[in-house]
């Protein structure tokens, strides 16, 4: 028989049958297999949940506010805005840094942004950084070749990177990461409608001469401002200027500066610079403030 010491069974027997029952009575056992299966329903409600509020997003955008880069579809700056401001989008805290870093081609800084954003509508929040660096193709690069320090304009840097948080935040806390063009037919926009902007590799077209080279990195830095930093923009801002027609009703336009003649180069500046002069109020430069 079974011993009993202050309500505690001891001394090793073995329990008897109702001692075994009223123990057992105690210990709640899950349905881990039901819990399963209410954890994954929930999950697959929550991707269901996701994709709609995607391609609702989508459907606020334009085929105007996308552009093939490099064979997937890129929401520019507008496009971004005018969804954040659908879903109550609030960025707050931005905070921004700069970074000393060196390689084999020498010291150079990087500005990084760090924020947060909060929609109010999806009731979601993220954090994340922007980045841009001295090295940056559009700002710290004349043909194939780095500017001197001197030469990079810090406060593009500085912007730029705000920018990039900007995008990353608002893309991020709605879901818009990794937009497929499958994505966009869903939402009424056909791959065909957009600008295209293709990476190309290779030797320049021709060579420049100084001035060629001066007039290049005027305009690319021209056409950056004009589209507040946005790199489809400029592409599409390029083609827009570039744009010429032969004695054959050919038409031409130029998606890749680096391709260009120098010709091409001055005739687009000038063009470029026209429409930079009327929205500045007169004649300047890039980077001229007043």
């Amino acid at each position: 028989m079974s011993k009993e010491t202050n309500g505690k069974i001891t001394g090793g027997e073995a329990l008897d049958e109702r001692s075994v029952t009223s123990e057992m009575s105690l210990i709640s056992i899950p349905e881990r297999g039901i819990s399963i299966e209410k954890e994954l329903a929930a999950i697959e409600k929550n991707v269901e949940f996701y994709n709609k509020v995607k391609i609702i997003a989508l459907k606020m955008t334009k085929a105007s506010d996308w552009v093939d880069l490099g064979g997937n579809p890129y929401l520019m700056d507008r496009g971004t805005e005018n969804v954040a401001v659908a879903f109550g989008v609030d960025v707050s805290d931005v905070r921004l840094s700069m970074e000393w870093a060196e390689d084999a081609k020498g010291r150079y800084y990087s500005f990084i942004a760090a924020g947060k954003a909060y929609s109010k509508k999806l009731g979601r929040y993220v954090e994340d950084i922007g980045v841009c660096s001295q090295r940056d193709k559009f700002f710290g690069k004349i043909g194939d070749k780095f500017k001197e320090i001197e030469e990079v304009d810090m406060a593009n840097i500085r912007r730029k990177a705000v920018t990039n948080l900007y995008n990353r935040l608002i893309k991020r806390v709605i879901g818009l990461m990794g937009v497929t063009f499958d994505d966009l037919v869903q939402a009424g926009i056909k791959k065909e409608q957009l600008g295209k902007v293709e990476y190309k590799s290779g030797a320049q077209k021709t060579d420049l001469s100084p001035e060629g080279k001066d007039a290049r990195a005027k305009l690319s830095n021209m056409l950056l401002m004009m589209a507040n930093n946005d790199k489809a923009q400029v592409a599409k801002l390029l083609e827009k200027y570039s744009f010429w027609t032969d004695a054959e009703k050919k038409e031409h336009k130029a998606n890749d500066i680096n391709k260009m003649s120098e010709r091409w180069i001055n005739s687009t500046y000038g063009k470029a610079k026209a429409d930079y002069e009327k929205t500045a109020g007169g004649p300047r430069e890039p980077g001229q403030d007043g």
